[in-house]
């Protein structure tokens, strides 16, 4: 079978699961590293296109409604009036280098941050941290190179998505390891003889469906937030019981139907 049948079949021709198990782990690694590779690729062209266009708007708002600012020697200034305040949600951003706002304002805070002329206060889930911004004196910062770097964003965001497919696709295989647990349960519960290299075959091929899944729900805006966890692994462990259940037993082993696909070529 090429790339386009092992899809297809493992879709929705359960009996497949027969041949698809017996594929060299080569080929099953090859399609599971191009399924990834596209699964990743589309979905990184959408959060990239999201930050960039959120990038975009972070400049225009900084060009526009921030005064001008800077850090020099350690210290923080502010040409705006004071204190500076920015509230959304359960957000708040407050700049004041005047003294009147200290961390002692931010204790009923769950998420913000605040700058003083000498200090960078955040606070996440309501666990404030300090930072000195005398351990920045050699740094030098100010609000028109902050809007000149931003551009530069968009290109490490992308080579940030590049690097991190890396550990997403470690990830995907630590997800079919244990989902070819799950086959061998299926197998010892259905009597068939296979191998573990034909129960890793059945993990990777189970996991066809669930994956065009996920990218849906991320295309989609995410409509299944707080149950895809469950849709995805139950469509897997269906996938792999289904696919292992259909397998002929090991003394009756018959060439089993799989859809074929006509060559264009030919």
């Amino acid at each position: 079978m090429n790339l386009f049948e092992q899809f297809s079949n493992s879709l929705w021709n359960f009996r497949s699961y027969h041949s698809l198990s017996r594929s060299k782990g080569s080929k099953s690694f090859l399609y599971i590293f191009l399924l990834f590779l596209f699964f990743y690729l589309i979905s990184s062209i959408y959060y990239g296109a999201q930050l960039s266009s959120g990038v975009d708007i972070l400049q225009n708002a900084i060009v526009k409604n921030v005064p001008d600012f800077s850090l020099s020697n350690g210290k923080f200034s502010f040409a705006g009036e004071m204190p500076f305040r920015v509230e959304e949600k359960d957000f708040l951003l407050v700049i004041d280098t005047t003294g009147q706002t200290t961390s002692d304002d931010f204790k009923d805070v769950r998420n913000g941050i605040l700058i003083t002329e000498n200090e960078l206060v955040t606070v996440q889930v309501g666990k404030i941290e300090i930072t000195p911004f005398s351990i920045m004196a050699p740094l030098e910062i100010n609000k028109n190179q902050i809007v000149q770097f931003l551009p530069a964003l968009k290109v490490l965001i992308f080579i940030g998505f590049a690097v991190w497919y890396l550990f997403a696709f470690a990830g995907k295989l630590f997800g079919i390891l244990l989902l070819s647990l799950a086959a061998m349960i299926a197998t010892s519960i259905f009597r068939k003889k296979l191998s573990y290299l034909n129960q890793w075959n059945v993990a990777i091929y189970a996991s066809t469906l669930p994956t065009l899944i996920k990218l849906i729900h991320i295309l989609t805006g995410k409509p299944f937030a707080g149950f895809l966890f469950f849709i995805y692994w139950g469509l897997a462990i269906t996938y792999v019981f289904l696919g292992i259940y259909y397998m002929p037993d090991a003394q009756n082993i018959e060439t089993l139907p799989i859809t074929e696909y006509p060559n264009p070529n030919s």
